[in-house]
């Protein structure tokens, strides 16, 4: 499901804002990006996300503002620093016949052999205010995919009562398919035979019927349509981490219509098996996005 959600917590010594994005996608993907000094938090960070978000595409922002400035170390080379003295020293006394080099010409000539070192971070000191600001961040997603989910369920919840309309309505055609073949089949061969003189065979009629009534029965197939789509219903209602076993269920509907539509020719039922298939396929798309 889409969603953002945003955070922002500060100690009075530093400030987190974090900003989550997230768009549908079947599988999570998480991507963070963050300041390079306080990347070792990124795994404490993505563990936050993964028990709370578990599909999606996911782009978390870290964004750090520090409100007392920390001290950095500059670390100096005094053996490079020492050498580069001597040979400006030599060479001003060389070719000027000058004073011995200066702090600030060393400086100016010798400055690769000053290092200022990024201030240490106590990553176990500045937790939780990353904590607190995912959290927000966390809080502020849920409550607007809640939103969108509830929306979803409904939609889903009507789309598998219509399933079972369809459903009951194939249910009670069964007799009507077998009824409406064997005035066909009865139909055919008497005038055929009439003509002739030869007499109709009722028994043999029977007996084709029979076959084609059992060739063409879908009861079995419309008692597993009706659990499935009555545990569709119950998972939709469950709550919790249902994705996958909707994903089961959709694929095992699915496979019972296609067996109906194939076991009869009958127009009406036909066209009913396209309407299940029809919002079968507008669940599938939306339980993609559900977790």
């Amino acid at each position: 499901m889409t969603g953002f959600g945003s955070g922002t917590f500060s100690d009075g010594k530093l400030s987190v804002t974090i900003e989550i994005k997230a768009v549908n996608q079947r599988f999570l993907e998480l991507n963070i990006r963050m300041p390079r000094a306080y990347m070792a938090l990124e795994d404490r960070l993505r563990n936050a996300v993964k028990k709370t978000i578990h599909r999606g595409k996911v782009d978390m922002f870290v964004t750090v503002t520090e409100l007392e400035r920390q001290p950095q170390e500059i670390r100096i080379d005094y053996a490079a620093l020492e050498a580069c003295k001597v040979a400006l020293d030599t060479a001003k006394q060389r070719f000027f016949n000058d004073e011995p080099a200066t702090l600030g010409e060393i400086i100016s000539l010798c400055s690769d052999w000053f290092t200022q070192e990024p201030p240490v971070i106590d990553t176990k000191a500045v937790r939780p205010v990353f904590d607190n600001a995912v959290t927000q961040a966390l809080d502020a997603i849920t409550a607007m995919r809640d939103r969108e989910g509830e929306i979803i369920h409904t939609d889903l919840l009507k789309r598998a009562d219509l399933m079972e309309e369809y459903i009951d309505s194939i249910a009670g055609k069964r007799e009507d398919i077998v009824t409406a073949y064997a005035e066909r089949l009865h139909n055919r061969i008497v005038n055929l035979l009439e003509p002739a003189g030869v007499p109709v065979d009722e028994g043999r009629i029977l007996q084709e019927v029979a076959v084609f009534a059992d060739k063409s029965d879908f009861t079995e197939e419309v008692v597993r349509l009706r659990s499935h789509v009555l545990q569709l219903k119950k998972l939709l209602n469950s709550g919790g981490d249902v994705g996958r076993s909707l994903d089961f269920l959709i694929q095992e509907i699915n496979r019972e219509t296609n067996t109906v539509g194939a076991k009869t020719q009958d127009m009406d039922v036909t066209e009913t098996v396209l309407h299940i298939k029809n919002e079968l396929e507008k669940v599938r798309e939306q339980i993609q996005n559900i977790e």
